[in-house]
């Protein structure tokens, strides 16, 4: 029997009470898993070992869930925090009441609370109030709350905001980047202002958008290409299949930390450039970069570069960092041989819990890594193939 309009809206509202109730039962086993994990490890060896075995729970739960170590730690975190201090929240999250993104949002508002006392009065008012408001409107009467709240603590509340500034890079495809910056207010209105200033002043022929110009300007004045400048130049690695380089086909270039593809347009510009900088890397015919071999214990450079081009990344299944910020890890200890076939780059948090004993890897074949957890859980990380493409048939 179908469902009358109704039905659907109230079936509708019933689910997603259900979803946020499921996944505050999710937050709870987390913290419940990490805390035991901590505990054990504490009987063991003291709150040092503790924190080792809970930072082990933390991996294990990442490969687990395909989600980024630093993800579970602040699920982990957010929970620990809502339990204690913000029981109102807590429980209205299990019931459903209000949904993960609300909660994120309060989470956010209260972790900037200077006084313990101004996060009870927000657990106690917080929840009827936004479950009536969308995300947008949630995080709007948030932030007027905590700043009228605690007016006096705005300096801190800055400086510590101030403190975790940064910049970063989110790929959009296409050969395109979005570059993010988390600065003061008043110095990304002033950055706004001279950047659409100069862009007023360019000459009436520039064809250019507003926000083209803009962006063109961040650039050119980062880089030093303005006018009378010397010019900045990164060093960038990029795979580009032969053929793409050649132009005999356009199969796309990528960043060798597999963050981002380039058209090949691009790349074959920038090859026009005599500081351009070319390697040949040999692969097999579906892209794998076949081994390299080395004499000693430590890796020479000309070894990570070959690791940072086959693997991109660290080689631990759920972590994003650049090959080049990771060590360069044996599968088989020392004095196994040095070479691609043994080695691979591996992030220091990693690589500590596996020195230690909380995470085992081999390495069956060149490239390919599987990890064993504690509970006897294996993950396996495979490579991603250098680019390749098909030559054009001769006419």
């Amino acid at each position: 029997m179908a469902l009358d309009n109704r039905q659907v809206i109230d079936q509708i509202v019933l689910r997603r009470e259900a979803l946020a109730s499921m996944e505050a039962a999710e937050a709870e086993e987390l913290l419940h898993y990490v805390d035991r994990a901590r505990v054990a490890g504490e009987r063991i060896g003291g709150a040092a070992q503790g924190r080792r075995r809970a930072e082990s729970a933390v991996h294990e739960l990442s490969l687990a869930m395909t989600l980024p170590v630093p993800t579970i730690e602040r699920r982990v975190s957010r929970a620990r925090r809502l339990r204690s201090s913000m029981p109102n929240v807590w429980r209205s999250w299990h019931e459903g009441r209000i949904s993960t993104d609300a909660v994120n949002a309060v989470d956010r508002a209260a972790f900037r609370l200077v006084h313990p006392d101004s996060v009870a009065a927000l657990d106690d008012i917080v929840v009827d109030r936004i479950a009536r408001l969308t995300p947008g409107q949630a995080t709007r009467w948030l932030d007027r709350w905590v700043g009228r709240t605690e007016a006096e603590e705005s300096r801190r509340r800055h400086e510590i905001a101030h403190r975790d500034r940064k910049v970063g890079l989110r790929p959009l495809g296409d050969g395109m980047t979005r570059m993010t910056a988390e600065i003061t207010s008043a110095d990304a209105a002033a950055i706004m202002q001279r950047l659409s200033g100069a862009a007023h002043q360019l000459p009436a022929t520039d064809d250019r958008t507003i926000d083209q110009a803009r962006a063109d300007l961040l650039v050119d004045t980062l880089l030093d290409r303005r006018e009378g400048g010397l010019g900045y130049r990164a060093v960038v690695g990029i795979t580009v299949p032969l053929s793409s380089l050649m132009g005999f086909s356009d199969a796309p270039a990528e960043l060798t930390d597999r963050s981002a593809t380039i058209p090949a347009h691009i790349v074959r510009a920038a090859m026009v450039d005599e500081k351009s900088l070319l390697y040949r890397l040999v692969t097999d015919d579906v892209g794998n970069l076949m081994t390299v071999s080395w004499l000693g214990r430590f890796s020479p450079a000309r070894l990570d570069q070959v690791l940072e081009f086959r693997d991109g990344t660290s080689v631990f299944p759920t972590s994003s960092v650049p090959a080049r910020m990771c060590d360069t890890d044996h599968s088989d200890p020392w004095p196994a041989p040095t070479c691609a076939a043994n080695t691979g780059p591996l992030n220091r948090r990693a690589h500590n819990l596996k020195t230690e004993g909380h995470l085992r890897v081999r390495q069956p074949a060149p490239g390919v890594f599987e990890w064993t957890t504690r509970t006897g859980h294996t993950y396996t990380r495979t490579p991603e193939p250098l680019p390749v493409a098909d030559w054009d048939s001769p006419d």
